[in-house]
Order: structure tokens, then sequence, then C-alpha cells
């Protein structure tokens, strides 16, 4: 930067010191939880915080050009655990949130601060005035290396967030609350954490503590988040929540993904990659422990809304199953290495409804996946209600010992276009792993796959499985599949053939595997078939 340069941040500094006097308050979840309570009694306000027209109108290019100053980064200094680098506003983030850092039991405000930013080239013209907070967060830990630290974890607009675990780029979005989402018809209401309260971490701390206040127009609430990154970036989160007013759907844990194209998708859009998502599949283990495995797909013109009614489960998930490069051919946007996230329910999540919806979208820009759970009964208004949950961004869930659904294929016999044809691939385990013994594959001469259609109508004509195993194998870079030292998978396919008449549009399917004695030995795929055409 130039010294007129120089000049003006200095004056944009003193005049950021004179907008907010730092003044230290008590501060604890409960006096959290209680504003909110507060709140909910009376109507939605806005922030006062209010954006200048410079930075407004900021471009996209203009806005990029401002890189916060990561030596600068709060708690930098400490050479400690954790670091937080703050998002400038401007452009589309026009939005500002109010931050305190949390020592002991008391807080104090955190004043935006021009110096802790690189303007590039920008010529900010005299007397602007900076803005008075910062669009959002994010924190830096010692994730994949001991000499740097990479960001993993993003707070930035409404009540948005991501995080990721170790060597891993960042995918889907997850949310504190959603509100009337996916509705046709019916506007979705985006509420924004306004408040952020950081508590400065000791030297051996392994976990960052954050409490949100939550505010918008039929909802006032507050969350406390205890992030540890790791392999698994675990966040344990407690939030208590007062509707103002009656919603027709409040969404908790709520998530944004993208699916695009996969490999049942026809007709697959033109591009040079075999498939283009963020997740593929949600995963769900009910109360009874049983694994349901619905894969995305998207269509054209199709817009899905799955809900799955649910009594006391026991987790579910956004997963990336294809672990395959080959199936992506992306080295930049690395679809291949997306995280996943697991939702594991604490209090609060007895009866309720998991909703998936999915729309049709144009290209991989567009977050067209939402994923959420609906609490039964409805919230009553003016009540406080408690809810507490983990998310795991991971890899992958843990093996479960059982097939597990691989693969989703959809198509038609040959010279048959009245048929469908669906292929389904289980495999055990779901990735190479470590030989330990001397793993053996299943004898699968006993096994066979169950369907299920929920159309009367339909008539299944044929049901089979399949050992394509070896050639999964084959399809292994270097010979792995015959290494000493990794049991590969051992790969099924369950296919079937139906012939749904042309009255019906849609049909629900399901199929898992069974072995002799009628045990159910993999996940059970489920599936919402559309008439394309």
């Amino acid at each position: 930067m130039n010294r007129q340069s120089n000049a003006l941040m200095t004056a944009l500094g003193l005049i950021a010191a004179t907008c907010l006097t730092a003044r230290a308050e008590e501060f604890s979840f409960e006096t959290l939880r209680a504003k909110a309570r507060e709140l909910a009694k009376t109507p939605h306000v806005e922030s006062p915080l209010s954006l200048g027209e410079f930075w407004k109108k900021l471009t996209y290019d203009q806005h990029r050009d401002i890189r916060f100053k990561m030596e600068e980064g709060l708690w930098a200094a400490d050479k400690g655990p954790f670091s937080i680098d703050f998002f400038h506003p401007g452009w589309t983030a026009k939005k500002m949130v109010s931050l305190q850092e949390v020592n002991g039991k008391n807080s104090e405000p955190l004043k935006f601060d021009p110096q802790l930013f690189d303007y590039g080239k920008q010529v900010i013209p005299a007397g602007t005035t900076p803005p008075p907070g910062y669009a959002g967060w994010r924190a830096r830990t010692h994730l994949n290396t001991a000499d740097y630290m990479d960001e993993f974890l993003v707070f930035l607009g409404a009540s948005y967030f991501r995080a990721i675990p170790k060597d891993a780029p960042y995918g889907l979005s997850a949310r504190g609350l959603s509100i009337n989402s996916g509705l046709p018809g019916v506007p979705e209401e985006f509420p924004d954490f306004s408040e952020f309260y950081l508590e400065h971490p000791k030297k051996d701390s392994k976990s960052l503590k954050v409490w949100a206040l939550l505010s918008g127009e039929s909802v006032s609430g507050a969350y406390q988040f205890t992030i540890t990154p790791g392999v698994e970036t675990v966040m344990d989160i407690e939030a208590e929540l007062t509707l103002r007013r009656p919603v027709q759907q409040l969404g908790i844990a709520p998530f944004s993904s993208m699916f695009w194209f996969g490999e049942g998708t026809h007709p697959k859009p033109y591009d040079f990659r075999p498939e283009v998502h963020d997740s593929d599949g949600l995963l769900m283990e009910l109360g009874s422990g049983n694994l349901h495995y619905r894969p995305l797909e998207t269509t054209r013109h199709h817009f899905r809304h799955c809900v799955f009614t649910m009594e006391k489960p026991r987790s579910w998930a956004l997963v990336q199953r294809d672990r395959s490069f080959a199936s992506y051919q992306d080295p930049e946007a690395l679809y291949h290495n997306r995280p996943s996230v697991k939702v594991e329910p604490v209090e609060g999540f007895d009866q309720g409804k998991l909703h998936l919806i999915e729309m049709p979208t144009k290209d991989e820009t567009d977050d067209n996946v939402i994923l959420l759970w609906e609490p039964m009964p409805a919230l009553e208004v003016g009540k406080a209600h408690r809810f507490h949950y983990r998310l795991r961004w991971l890899r992958d869930p843990e093996p479960s010992g059982i097939f597990t659904v691989r693969a989703t294929r959809a198509g038609t016999p040959v010279q048959k276009p009245d048929e469908v044809l669906m292929a389904i691939d289980f495999a055990k385990p779901l990735q190479p792993q470590e030989k330990i013994g001397d793993p053996k594959w299943d004898d699968i001469s006993k096994l066979k796959p169950v369907v299920t259609i929920n159309r009367k109508s339909v008539k299944l004509i044929h049901v089979g499985l399949s050992d394509v195993s070896m050639p999964n194998v084959d399809d292994v870079p270097a010979g792995l599949g015959r290494s000493d030292k990794l049991h590969m998978p051992q790969v099924l396919r369950a296919f079937f053939v139906c012939e749904p008449p042309q009255d019906i549009m849609d049909m629900d399917l399901t199929c898992e595997l069974q072995d002799a004695s009628g045990k159910v030995v993999s996940e059970r795929w489920v599936y919402l078939w559309k008439r394309t055409q």
C-alpha cells in the first residue's frame, strides 16, 4: 500500500475506534437464553448496524480484493490452538454481526478494525466511514500440519455455517434454523445469527466454544457451540428457541447441499465430468438400529419432497459415498473428497419428520438439496423449547458391518421402453480397509434381494443378484485388490425389472438383501422413481 493509503487506513482506524466504546459485561449461556426469551415477546427489530453506500456498491472483484491479514487474527499472537479471521462486509455480504470476546465471566465487544485488512488496489474516498461491524468470521487451527493454521469453520450470512474435517475441502452447508424451506408458494424466512460470543481459548484447549443469538421475524433463540476439530470435526450444539408467531414448517439441524447429476441421472448435462455433487445420499439410522439409504437425485423439471416420519432416530447423515476420483474427473473441485455430515440427536428429537427436498438446478452453483428435521408436535408460540444435537463433519461414517448401498442406476431393458430396470450396488466394506487377520468375502449363495413397490398396479417382472466384486477390484489402480495389506470391498449388484402402467407417474421403491433365514444383511435402499417423459 502507498503512503496515501496508509494515511487513509490510519484515519479509518481512528474513526472506527470512536464508533464503539468497549465495555465489559457479565456473560453466560443462561443470560443469553434469557435475552432471547425476552426478545421473543416483542416484534423483531432489524440490526442497527448499517453499511455505508461505498461498501454496499463494491463489485465482486473489489470485495474479493480485500484480504484479511491472517497474522492479525484474534488470538494469533497467543500462538495457541485457535485463531479467528473476520470477513469484511460489502458486495453480497451487506449484513453485519456483533462480535464479543468472552474471558471468564465477562464479554467485551470486538470493534471493527480496518488495520486488519489489506485493501489491495481499492481507492477509498476520503471521509468514507468504515463499516460498523464484520460480516462474519472463520476459525483456524493446526488441522493438517503443525506449521500452518488451516481454516476449518466459517459463519457467514443468516444462520449459515460450514466446517471441515482433516484433509477435506469445504462442501455442504449447515444452518442454525430453517423456516418454510422448499414449500411451494410459501416465502422462506432466513433468521440471522446477529450476535456471536467467542471464548478466549486456553493454551491446551482442544475445543472452541462459541455462543450465538438468533433472531428473525418468527423466532428468537440462543445457541451454544462446542467445536472440536480433527479427523472428525465435532460440533456439540445446544439451542433454545422461542417462536414469536406460528410457522408452517420449522427446520432443526438443516443442511443445504448440491446434487447436479450422478451415475443414475437421465439425461446427463452436457459436461465432461461423469458426476457432479457435494453429497450423493441420505443415510438414516432408525430408533430400531436399522439403516435406510436414500440416494440423491434431481431431474430437469421435477421438484422432489420426501418426508420420513421417525420416532427417536439414532442418527441421520448427508454423505458423499462415491470416493473414486474417476467418478468425477475434477482435480480442482475435488468432489471425491467432499465431507459428509452426521447428525446425532441428544434432546428434543423424540418424534418428528425428516424432510428431504430436491430441486432442479441448471449447474453446480446452486445448493438445490435441503435436509431438515421438523419436530412434532409443532412448537408452541411463546414457549421456550430446547434442542441438543451433535454434528460430525467427517469423511465416511463408521462401517456398519453390513452391505451398504454404493451406487444406483436406472434404465430400461433392451427394446422394452415401458419397463423400468433398477440396478443397486451393495458393498461390504464400502471402501478398502486394512486387512486384520484373514478376512473373507461372504458366501452369497443364500442371499436374495427383497423388493417392495408401493403401487399395486405395478408388475414386478424379475429380481436378481450378481457378484461384481472382481470387476470392481480390477478397476483399482496398481492392482491393490490383490494386495496382502488391503481388504477390498465385496460388491453385489441387486437388480429388478418392473412395469408401471402409463398413468403411474411416481412410485416408492425399496430393496434390501436378506439371507436364507430372512435376516436383513444390508441397508435398505429407498428410492422415489418419477416418470421423466
